[in-house]
């Protein structure tokens, strides 16, 4: 099996609210609440929107893969799928309007 690797810009985007997405992308998130959606966060990558509450957390993973050095995780395949970490301000706390997205691979 080839090694896993991480591909990323590491560049912060910012996060979408729920009103902000067309009425076929709402139409994807039929599990949120319909009040709720319109400020729920989601992001898009790549022409598709995710919901970051979606993703899977990297802590029980092992210390030596790479996914771990990102907040969650989402498959696409057996081989690959998204990674997403919320970036740290100068003074350490997270910065939960923007999100860093990548892709892994094997």
């Amino acid at each position: 099996m080839s090694e896993l690797k991480v591909i990323t810009n590491n560049q912060p985007r910012l996060l979408i609210y729920g009103y902000e997405l067309t009425e076929t992308e709402k139409a994807e998130f039929d599990y949120i609440d319909p009040e709720e959606l319109e400020t729920h966060d989601f992001f898009r990558y790549k022409g598709q929107v995710y919901d970051p509450g979606e993703f899977q957390t990297t802590r029980g993973l092992p210390e030596d893969n790479p996914i771990r050095a990102w907040d969650g995780y989402q498959n696409d395949s057996f081989f690959s799928g998204i990674v997403i970490k919320y970036p740290r301000e100068e003074w350490g706390d997270y910065n939960t309007e923007k999100i860093i997205v990548g892709w892994f691979c094997c």
